[in-house]
């Protein structure tokens, strides 16, 4: 049942839920990188099958293909982690203000969720890392 919540009650847990929008907008930030990141990785694999097998100038650039696949996977994992961190942080500030109208004292739950959204998080920057690694090593990059 729900029960009455007087108004610093309500102003305490709108200041709960602070902390996990500004999460949500680093999570929107970096899956905004993350997005044009996948955009020039499909571009480039796009451009490196375009090259014929016959043309000798080029076709050494297609030894670049198995990393381009590696880069679009580490990243494709890198935005689903981020998702799934935006998911989980939405569910977490749901379960704040439930807590707040049913008063069903779900603190160890919040606490879990944000430590699971902040690995989930971290989780995905290391991929970004990798990623970027991944970009800077192997075949030299021309202009097609």
């Amino acid at each position: 049942m729900l029960k009455d919540i007087p108004i610093d009650e309500i102003t305490r847990v709108i200041g709960l839920a602070t902390a996990p929008a500004f999460l949500l907008g680093a999570v929107a930030g970096l899956l905004s990188l993350l997005n044009a990141r996948l955009e020039a990785i499909m571009a480039w694999s796009r451009k490196l099958h375009a090259i014929d097998k016959d043309d000798e100038a080029r076709n050494w650039l297609r030894a670049d293909i198995p990393r381009t696949k590696r880069r679009g996977r580490v990243t494709e994992t890198a935005i689903g982690l981020c998702a799934f961190c935006g998911i989980v942080t939405g569910w977490m500030v749901v379960l704040v203000f439930v807590d707040a109208l049913f008063g069903l004292q779900n603190s160890r739950a919040v606490a879990v969720m944000f430590i699971g959204a902040m690995t989930l998080l971290t989780t995905a920057l290391f991929a970004l890392m990798h990623e970027v690694r991944l970009s800077m090593g192997g075949c030299a990059h021309q202009d097609l």
